[in-house]
C-alpha cells in the first residue's frame, strides 16, 4: 500500500473515530437522562408504597388506589430500565468503535511517518 493511500485511509479513520466518539457521547447523555427518570420513578414507587402502608388499616380503598398507582409506576420503571441498558450498551459499543478506529489509524500512519523521517535523514 502506498504512503499516500495509507494517509487517506488514516484520515478517514480519524474522521470515523470522531463521528463515533460524538455519537457515543450523545448516547451516554441520553442514557443518563433515562437513568435520572428511572431513579425518579423508583422514588415515586417507594413513596406510594409507604403511603399505602400508612393507610392500609384505616382506608382500604385508598390503599388499593395507591398500590395500583405504585404498580403503574413500577411498570414505567421497568421499561425505562430496559431502555437505559440498551442505550448504555450502545454508547459503550460506539466508544469501542471509536477507539478501534483510532487504533487502526495509528497502525496505518505510524509506519508511514517513520518511513518519511528515514527518507529525510
Amino acid at each position: 500500500m502506498t504512503t499516500a493511500r495509507r494517509r487517506w485511509i488514516g484520515v478517514a479513520l480519524v474522521a470515523l473515530a470522531l463521528v463515533l466518539a460524538g455519537l457515543s457521547t450523545l448516547t451516554f447523555l441520553r442514557a443518563e437522562e433515562t437513568r435520572e427518570r428511572l431513579d425518579g420513578q423508583r422514588r415515586k414507587v417507594a413513596e406510594l408504597l409507604a403511603e399505602a402502608d400508612g393507610v392500609k388499616e384505616t382506608d382500604q380503598v385508598r390503599h388499593d388506589e395507591l398500590a395500583g398507582e405504585a404498580a403503574r409506576y413500577s411498570g414505567f420503571a421497568a421499561a425505562d430500565e430496559e431502555e437505559y441498558g440498551s442505550r448504555h450498551t450502545a454508547a459503550v459499543l460506539l466508544g469501542a468503535g471509536a477507539s478501534a478506529s483510532l487504533a487502526g489509524c495509528l497502525i496505518l500512519l505510524l509506519p508511514a511517518v517513520r518511513g518519511s523521517r528515514r527518507q529525510r535523514v
